[in-house]
This record gives C-alpha cells, structure tokens and sequence, in this order.
C-alpha cells in the first residue's frame, strides 16, 4: 500500500489484526466449529462418481403414481425421475398396471428407462401383510389381468366398508370423496387418509393411519386374501422377475426362502424403512441365496405423508440389467 502515509499504515495493520483476532475467536466459538464443518460428509447425491471418474447410472425401482395411490401422475413422476438424473425407475403401483403404458411412453420422451412393475398386495399366516413387487413381465397378461381386476374390485369394496364404518363411529367422511382424491386409480387406505387429513380430523397422514385406518382402529377392513406364493406365480406366469417387498421391516426369513422355492428371485433390500443394520444384513442374504437385490423410494408424492420422494432411495442400474436377464418375458 505505498500510496498511504505511515499512520494510515500502521491503522490499516492494527485493523487487520483485529479483525484476523475476531474470526480466529469466531471460529472457536459454539456458533461455528469450521473443523466439525469440515469433517461433515457431502450428501449424497443421486448421481455418484464412480472410481473411474464417470457418473453412475442410477433407478429407482419402486414408485406409485395416481394409478394407484401415489398423488402424481405417471407422466409427473417420468419428469421427477429425469430432473433428478436417474437412468430407470419402476412404476409399481399397487394391484393395478395401468400406469404402466403414460410412464412408458413419456419415458421414450424424456429419457428414462421405465420398467413395467407392480406390487401386489398378500396376506401371509395371520394377517401379516406382505407386498410381492413384479418387474419385466407381460403386463397385459390375460391370467395376471384378470387378478388385478379381482384385487382392484376388492379395494374398492374395502374402501366403501372403510368409510361405512368411519360413518358409524362419528366421521362424517364421504365415498365419494374418497373416489376424487383416487382420480380413477386402485382405492386404498392412503385415499381414506387424504380425505381424513383435508377434513381437518387428522394434522398427518401418519395420524389418519395410526388413529382410524391401521388393524384395531374404527376404520380398518382387512384386505382381500392373495398368498404370497400365489402372487409369485402370477408374475413368473406373466414372464416377470418377482421381488419381496420391503423385507427388513416384514422380517420374515422363512417366508423368503419359501418363495425362493416358487420362483422368486428378487428382494428389496434398499428402502426408506429399511435401517442400516437391516440393508446390510439382506445385502448378505440376497448374496448367499443368488437373489437380486433391488430398492427404491416406494414414493408416493403425499403432501403430508412420507417425505420419500423419487429418486431418495436408489440402485444401480446394473440392477435393472439383471432384472432383464432375468425375465422371460419376450414383450
């Protein structure tokens, strides 16, 4: 700083001293500790690097669209899936592939590989549910059509059951209502649950599940009883790869090992229920019993519901490519 007097140097030094004194105290303080800063991970993103440099290809194989019970619709969710970077998604909606055939052709649109998919619902021993996902079959099946529209019909029955009963014990809920919010999709208690949280009985979806709709509470209707092992043969019938659903949380080895014997080959062991001792223990299973490992969001888009959204869980997509290998179907 040669054009400045001596004085003015010497007050510019002291200036900067004190202020190089401020931040080193600053950054000792309880208000910013840079060194905890500093360790703290990037959050990873949906599109890693992987060691050679290159972005990895990613999927997320489990997402429900208005079809079923998701809020978007499979156009909706092809785009999320495109602004979050993801190679391939599965729509998977419950008891229903009607969504299958907007996801697939606004994936051609936008460049996202949609899997055909669907996750049908099973009651296994007493009343534990299980979901069976299916992936790359014949979605268009006479024999797997035919069920679906059995299990469609039964949700609808369950869900004007839901509501008789929501009626009987004082919540003045309407079926028709419950119609408009499923927007021509498969009717199921998340519909039930919209309906209670936009009435103002409950503040959450969890609370509309865990107060009226769960097993005990004044709107609960079982489901319409499918085995498990008869929903595997309806998928490997139809020429698909069938996957247990979410099975950290079912916790049931037995059954697994059971519907290898059927024809299963497929597990989701990457979900948002899913705990990190839990991923790692079916990583292991899956690897000892030659299962595919798949995962994914089981995002619904549910303002108020689960925060999961597309592309929050995810696989490689090398898993997509064994899903494929897999299949026998030719369509």
């Amino acid at each position: 700083m040669p054009w400045l007097s001596p004085a003015a140097k010497t007050e510019s030094r002291l200036h900067m001293l004190f202020l190089l004194c401020w931040l080193s105290s600053f950054r000792d303080s309880h208000f910013c500790n840079w060194a905890s800063l500093a360790a703290i991970p990037a959050q990873e993103s949906d599109a890693r690097a992987s060691k050679s440099g290159t972005m990895e290809r990613l999927a997320d194989l489990h997402i429900h669209t208005t079809a079923s019970d998701g809020a978007m619709t499979p156009t909706q969710i092809v785009r999320m899936a495109a602004d979050a970077g993801l190679a391939a998604i599965g729509i998977t909606d419950h008891d229903t592939v009607d969504g299958v055939d907007e996801a697939v052709a606004a994936g051609q649109d936008l460049g996202v590989i949609v899997v055909p998919g669907v996750e049908i619902s099973a009651i296994y021993g007493h009343n534990i549910e299980v979901h069976m996902l299916g992936y790359f079959f014949d979605h268009n099946a006479p024999a797997l059509r035919s069920q679906l529209d059995t299990l469609r019909n039964a949700r609808t029955i369950r869900g004007k059951k839901m509501v008789e009963r929501l009626n009987e014990a004082g919540v003045a809920i309407s079926f028709e209502r419950v119609t408009e919010i499923a927007q021509g999709g498969a009717i199921g208690r998340p519909h039930v649950a919209r309906a209670l949280l936009e009435m103002g009985v409950v503040s959450t979806i969890d609370a509309a599940f865990g107060k009226y709709l769960q097993e005990g509470g004044p709107g609960y209707v079982p489901r319409y009883k499918i085995s498990p092992s008869d929903a595997v043969t309806l998928i490997v019938q139809a020429g698909g790869v069938a996957c247990c659903a979410h099975v950290a949380k079912l916790n049931r080895d037995e059954l697994l090992i059971d519907l290898m014997r059927q024809g299963m080959r497929a597990i989701e062991v990457r979900h948002p229920d899913h705990g990190s001792a839990g991923t790692r223990y079916y990583e292991r299973f899956a690897a000892k019993h030659d299962l595919i490992p798949t995962g994914g969001s089981d995002a619904h888009c549910i303002q108020g519901g689960k925060t999961t959204t597309v592309g929050g869980v995810t696989v490689s997509y090398g898993i997509v490519e064994r899903l494929k290998a897999a299949s026998t179907c030719s369509v």
